[in-house]
């Protein structure tokens, strides 16, 4: 799915930078290898107080790097992905064969599916739970691709069996010594 090192090392167009809290920044950033865990950022934008930047990997969710561009012919060959972020989004998209892994985060060319664009994103590894290859899109439906109801059900069943322990909701709970006198058993 995924290569080491590509030609995205070399300087770049403008960048957005979307961090965790939603802040966004409009940037130059002439090193996206990944190799730090950090970017140098020229900044771009209405505040001329500010002209440089440091910014760690940990407090960045993705970059967007340069203008979209129209999704390429072989896009059937590319493969898809489901990347999940740590704030709980999901983004699926087909990946194109060159993406490049750096050692905090990696470079995709993504067209979503949909979508007639395609887009470069510098994500860090800090902000993902894990990037997914699938062997085809869902068709269900958001809410129903989730699993939410199904791990509530669980969930719900789960908090049920420890409340009742097979007991009658009737029949009062044995009364609990403290944990560390159940630790020392």
């Amino acid at each position: 799915m995924v290569t080491h090192r590509s030609c995205y090392a070399a300087p770049v167009p403008l960048v957005l930078i979307s961090f965790l809290d939603g802040e966004i920044v409009h940037a130059e950033i002439s090193d996206l290898s990944f190799d730090r865990p950090l970017v140098e950022a020229e900044l771009r934008g209405a505040d001329p107080n500010n002209e440089r930047a440091l910014f760690p990997l940990t407090a960045i969710r993705q970059l967007v790097i340069g203008q979209p561009e129209p999704a390429p012919e072989d896009l059937p060959e590319w493969d898809h992905a489901a990347f999940h972020f740590i704030d709980g989004q999901v983004l699926r998209a087909s990946v194109a064969p060159d993406s490049a892994l750096g050692r905090f985060g990696g470079l995709w060319r993504a067209v979503e599916p949909g979508v007639p664009e395609m887009r470069t994103l510098g994500i860090p590894y800090s902000s993902l739970k894990g990037v997914y290859k699938l062997r085809q899109w869902d068709s269900r439906p958001v809410g129903a691709r989730s699993g939410a109801n199904a791990r509530a059900d669980q969930v719900a069943r789960i908090l049920a069996e420890r409340d009742g322990g097979g007991r009658a909701a009737a029949s009062p709970a044995p009364p609990q010594r403290p944990l560390i006198s159940r630790v020392q058993q």
